[in-house]
Parts: C-alpha cells; sequence; structure tokens
C-alpha cells in the first residue's frame, strides 16, 4: 500500500525523536567549540535568547543550573531586559538564524558591549559573527529598542564585531534539533567554566535515552498508551518539582505543533493558588479533558503531600488522571527522561488522528503575513 504524506512524516518525526541521544553525544564536536574558553571576569548574569524550540535548551537547563548556582534567564522577546548590562553574557538562539526576535536582541547585546555567543545554523546571526553581517532582521524586529540602546551606551559601533557561533547542522525542524542545542549551550557554558558539574551528566543521560528508545516508541508502550487516552481530548500539563517544568512546557509544544492539538500548562505550588478554583466541568464535559502529571523527581515531602491532595480535590471534574515519572540517576537524565517520553507520546498521539507532524501551516503563515508588513 502507497504510504501516505502523513505516515511518511510522522516516520521522519518518530526517526528525529530517536535521534534525541545520539544528538547530544554529536554536540560535544560542534564548530565553534574549541574557541571557547573560561570567561574572565566572569559574566554579572547569562541571559539566553530565543523563540519556540530555540528557547527549549536553555528553559530545560535552568532548573539544574539554578541547582548548581548558576543563574540562567531565558528572554523570548524583542531587544533585551532593561537590567542587561556589558557585565552579562548573551546566548542567541536561532535555528535558522533569522528569527526576528532573537537578531533584535542579539544586535541590542552587541551595542550595549556585552559579551555574545549565537547557537544557530545560519542566516544574519551567522553572518554577523563572522562579522560580515549585522544582526538584524533585514527590516522586521524592534528597531526602536536597537536604538535606544545604541543611544544609551555609547558603543553602536560594537553590533559589527565578530562573535563566536556554535553551527548546528542544518535541515531539522527546529523543534527536532533539540539534542543539538541542548548540548551546545551545556558544552559552551562548560568551556566558559559556567556549567558545574552538568557536563559530567551527560553520558550517563545519552545512555538512559538510549534505553529507553524502543520501549517509549513501542506503539503498545507507556507513551502511547496516554496517547490513546489523549485523543480527542484538551489535554492539561501539570508539573511538579523544579526538573519537569520546562518538560511541562516543551510537552506543550510538542502537543501543538507535532500533534496539532491544543494543550495548557501550569505549575505547582502556584496552580494551587489560582488553576484549582477554574476546574468546575458540568458532568457532560467532564470526559473531554485529561490531566497528565510530569513529576521531576526531586519534590519534598511537602510537594507530594500537595500534588496528593490537589489529584484528590480534581478527581471529580477531572477523572482521566495520569502521571510521569523520570528516569535515571542524575538531575540530566531524569529531566532528559521527560523530554523524551513527552516526545514520543506527541508522535504517537499524530498517528492516532492521523495527521503529519512535520508542518507547521499557521506558524509559516503568520511570517508570510508579517513579511508583508
Amino acid at each position: 500500500m502507497k504510504e501516505t504524506t502523513a505516515n511518511s512524516g510522522l516516520a521522519t518525526m518518530l526517526a528525529l525523536v530517536a535521534e534525541l541521544p545520539e544528538q547530544l553525544s554529536a554536540s560535544a564536536s560542534l564548530p565553534g567549540l574549541a574557541e571557547l574558553s573560561a570567561l574572565q571576569p566572569p559574566p554579572r548574569q547569562i541571559v539566553l535568547c530565543g523563540m519556540g524550540g530555540s528557547a527549549a535548551a536553555g528553559a530545560l537547563l535552568q532548573a539544574p543550573l539554578a541547582a548548581a548556582s548558576i543563574q540562567l534567564t531565558v528572554w523570548r522577546d524583542y531587544g533585551l531586559p532593561g537590567w542587561v548590562t556589558g557585565e552579562d553574557l548573551v546566548i542567541a538562539a536561532s535555528y535558522s538564524g533569522d528569527t526576528e526576535e532573537t537578531l533584535s536582541a542579539a544586535r541590542e547585546a552587541q551595542g550595549r558591549g556585552c559579551r555574545l555567543l549565537a547557537i544557530t545554523t545560519g542566516g544574519a546571526l551567522l553572518a554577523a559573527s563572522a562579522g560580515n553581517g549585522d544582526a538584524d532582521a533585514s527590516g522586521a524586529g524592534d528597531r526602536s529598542a536597537d536604538r535606544s540602546a545604541d543611544r544609551s551606551s555609547g558603543q553602536g559601533d560594537r553590533r559589527s564585531d565578530p562573535f563566536t557561533a556554535l553551527r548546528l547542522p542544518a535541515g531539522l525542524p527546529p523543534r527536532a534539533a533539540l539534542g543539538l542545542a541542548l548540548g551546545a549551550l551545556l558544552h559552551g557554558l562548560d568551556r566558559y567554566g559556567l556549567a558545574g558539574d552538568l557536563a559530567s551528566q551527560l553520558p550517563a543521560a545519552i545512555a538512559e535515552l538510549r534505553r529507553q528508545n524502543a520501549r517509549l516508541r513501542d506503539p503498545g508502550g507507556a507513551a502511547a498508551e496516554v496517547a490513546a487516552a489523549c485523543q480527542e481530548r484538551f489535554v492539561v500539563i501539570y508539573t511538579s518539582g523544579a526538573m519537569a517544568h520546562a518538560a511541562g512546557e516543551r510537552l506543550k509544544a510538542q502537543l501543538n505543533e507535532n500533534s496539532k492539538t491544543p494543550a495548557c500548562c501550569a505549575r505547582f505550588p502556584e496552580l494551587d493558588h489560582n488553576d484549582i478554583v477554574g476546574w468546575r466541568l458540568p458532568p457532560q464535559d467532564r470526559d473531554r479533558y485529561l490531566l497528565l502529571l510530569l513529576r521531576g523527581g526531586d519534590e519534598s515531602a511537602r510537594d507530594k503531600r500537595r500534588v496528593q491532595a490537589t489529584l484528590e480535590l480534581l478527581a471529580e471534574d477531572l477523572p482521566r488522571q495520569y502521571t510521569v515519572q523520570p528516569e535515571g540517576a542524575s538531575d540530566m537524565a531524569r529531566l532528559l527522561s521527560l523530554v523524551q517520553f513527552g516526545d514520543y507520546l506527541s508522535c504517537h498521539l499524530a498517528a492516532a488522528k492521523g495527521v503529519d507532524p512535520l508542518p507547521v501551516a499557521r506558524i509559516e503563515s503568520l511570517k508570510t503575513l508579517l513579511s508583508k508588513g
């Protein structure tokens, strides 16, 4: 039987999801890493600027870095926060190299005299890193913020200064290049002396991901079972423990893009101060929702009691409840195991719905509309 487009796209995305451990392994030898060394003086702050899948690596590393007493802020917007100065390290992450928000942030970072690192495949961002271009969006972006930064810093001419770029292999959907992007960020920070011992945890985490691959890809396995329950239901993702929060946001995005399905995400303990009050569903609507809890493996006894009490309170309105536990012995292994589970879940749901996980038509349509001003 001739393979449908949806089936072809599904096979491709499943193969890309399975490559997560191999991408993480390959990231140790990315072009540009050898140019990096310990920063002197150390930066006051680390800010990663990115959107969508390009920001996911930074979001995922926030909690394990915080556990090592290293602060990383993820900025998903044009320009930069007002508090960023020339004492800070700014990392511009754009898989295409042409994301207008990220180019705006890179331009402003140069204007403020920040140390700048790019993680990209090419585009305007790579051109600027070699001093052959301006970190700008070719007519799109927040020019007013850039000009303001230039005036306040008095260093507008620094915008054309070259900076180091860690170059990723091109040709992938950005969300499917997570292993490369996360590995690039982790190895880059490690060479800068800003990663604690996280890089040393990566080999064991990679081994754990390889071990889980076949089980999670299995159409009769746990990820497929949860995906089947998600079909034709709105997925409510709750996360408990610092290691689970970014994995929950990643899962939401993967359900949106791969499964073409809406979802929402909220985190403990904050959700107990607002979200739980909103679930007042009429009996006929209660089967239209599914509550999926991601646990990070770093919960306190109080966290665990809070989660249990919350699930009990919501059992009537949200009777379909599933829990995903992390695998592995280290922070990195547990974190990435949740990501891997969610990535496979999104593919199994795409299969159940008969949709192609590869295209993101509305995003492309939006870009076209924006390009017309």
